[in-house]
């Protein structure tokens, strides 16, 4: 996995973006790419606040790259504004350490009831 781009906003938000892709049949490829995004804040741990993927599938070979880049540039045009809004880190930390409700599928529950 290569780290091929990082982004470092104003506000303490920093992306970086990992490729992922790989060929899965013949000369067809899936192109996926890690996101790792960080809120740097004093005394906190190292992990990521957020991992996801934007990925592509059945990708020619000489258009990975390519690819690539525009599921990226995609992604930052249409987040970049959010994600550098004063306010972001503070949301999202506070969305991290809320509780989370677990859901049970239907007659899947710890409980006895």
């Amino acid at each position: 996995m290569t780290r091929f781009r990082t982004e470092r906003l104003d506000n303490g938000v920093v992306l970086e973006f990992f490729d992922r892709s790989n060929r899965y049949f013949g000369d067809y490829h899936r192109v996926c790419v890690e996101v790792r995004l960080y809120v740097s804040i004093p005394d906190r741990a190292e992990p990521p606040d957020k991992v996801f993927t934007l990925e592509r599938m059945g990708v020619a070979g000489a258009e990975v790259e390519t690819t690539r880049n525009h599921l990226v540039e995609d992604y930052w045009r249409n987040a970049a504004r959010y994600l550098g809004h004063a306010t972001y880190p503070a949301k999202l930390i506070a969305a991290s350490a809320a509780p989370r409700r677990r859901l049970h599928p239907a007659g899947c529950r710890d409980d006895a009831s």
